[in-house]
């Protein structure tokens, strides 16, 4: 016989007998939410690093309404952006995660973040490499170049 917390703990859990890891594999809107969380952890890492190189020295922004965004100046207006598309996204998937639809749309945005991520990895690697570059297109005006006021963001 269950003593009564036990009961309590037992029936909290969604498959009772089930290891916590294992749900999972075999859960479909389980599997959506760590996708997406690592969707937004990523879009964090993102936002941060545009932030960091917007604000410093500067960079290339190749999307059309992120550079309009960036040219304004304001870093808040950027995060705003940021959370509105990247939390816009993550909530319709969230809303459909038990569709095979919305799994197979998380893990494509996923694969794309982590692309996204690696790229990052790889520009932060050879970065010290291009100084002479990076100064060259702050100075020429390149049209898809971006730089920020510097901010406090910490």
């Amino acid at each position: 016989m269950l003593q009564p917390f036990q009961h309590a703990a037992a029936t909290a859990l969604p498959l009772e007998g089930t290891a916590s890891w294992t749900r999972c594999f075999t859960d479909r809107a389980c599997r959506v939410w760590m996708l997406l969380a690592g969707v937004a952890a990523i879009s964090v890492a993102d936002l941060i690093m545009t932030l960091t190189y917007a604000t410093s020295v500067g960079m290339i922004e190749m999307n059309p309404i992120a550079h309009a965004i960036m040219s304004t100046g304001s870093v808040w207006l950027v995060v705003l952006w940021k959370f509105a598309t990247a939390g816009l996204g993550i909530a319709i998937l969230c809303r459909f995660r038990r569709h095979a639809a919305a799994e197979i749309a998380s893990w494509i945005c996923f694969a794309g973040m982590v692309m996204l991520l690696i790229h990052w990895m790889s520009f932060n690697t050879q970065i010290v490499g291009y100084a002479e570059e990076l100064a060259s297109l702050a100075d020429s005006g390149a049209p898809k170049w971006v730089q920020m006021p510097a901010v406090e963001m910490y």
